[in-house]
């Protein structure tokens, strides 16, 4: 017998707050006695860690650790250390800490040609490519002519854009409670403001 191996790829899944590292193996005798470390720090169960392991089929079992409401203070290097008979062998997981999208400073109205276009202006900076989505009473907005999404680098932050809601010829149907979700692949964050004329 050979000391167990790793099968594919060891995987780090981010969902709803939580990191859970997975990883399948084959040939481990008992997989309960899986360690799992921190750096070199072996990690105990708790409220923020749960080991599970599950038969794959095949000789093959899954290792998991869920960390849960993952955050800043949980980045690092995770190691999952596992035995058989015949030795021990290891699978690294390089955490990074989940960057959603950041906020510059609170969203604002902006007036342009004298009051004939109003523009709700938000800024927001992220590592990663992002998108943002706007809702008008927690519906999407229908674009049109008159009501545009406009995006533009952020002339004071190389990692930042601006999201801009253009609205031309304001009417009262354009009062409403509007809303910027700012996405990317590692979270989402909001903000929104309320639109009422004089």
């Amino acid at each position: 017998m050979a000391p167990p191996a790793i099968y594919g790829e060891p995987k780090i899944i981010s969902a709803e707050g939580n990191v859970t590292l997975e990883v399948v193996v084959t040939g481990v005798s008992e997989p309960e006695k899986t360690k799992w470390l921190l750096g070199d720090r072996e990690l105990a169960e708790s409220e923020n860690y749960v080991f599970s392991h599950a038969d794959e089929g095949g000789n093959r079992k899954k290792l998991t650790c869920l960390i849960k409401e993952f955050d800043k203070p949980l980045a690092g290097e995770y190691k999952a250390k596992f035995y058989s008979s015949d030795g021990e062998n290891s699978a690294t997981f390089t955490v990074s800490v989940g960057d959603a999208p950041e906020f510059h400073d609170k969203p604002h109205i902006v007036q342009r040609d004298g009051g004939n276009v109003i523009v709700i202006k938000v800024r927001a900076k992220s590592h990663l490519e992002m998108k943002a989505e706007w809702f008008k009473d927690d519906k999407p907005v229908k674009l049109t002519d008159r009501v545009k999404a406009v995006v533009k680098k952020d002339d004071k932050d190389k990692d930042g854009y601006q999201y801009l809601l253009e609205i031309t010829g304001p009417i009262k149907e354009d009062e409403a409670k509007y809303k910027c979700v700012v996405k990317n692949s590692e979270g989402q964050n909001q903000q929104s403001l309320n639109l009422c004329f004089d």
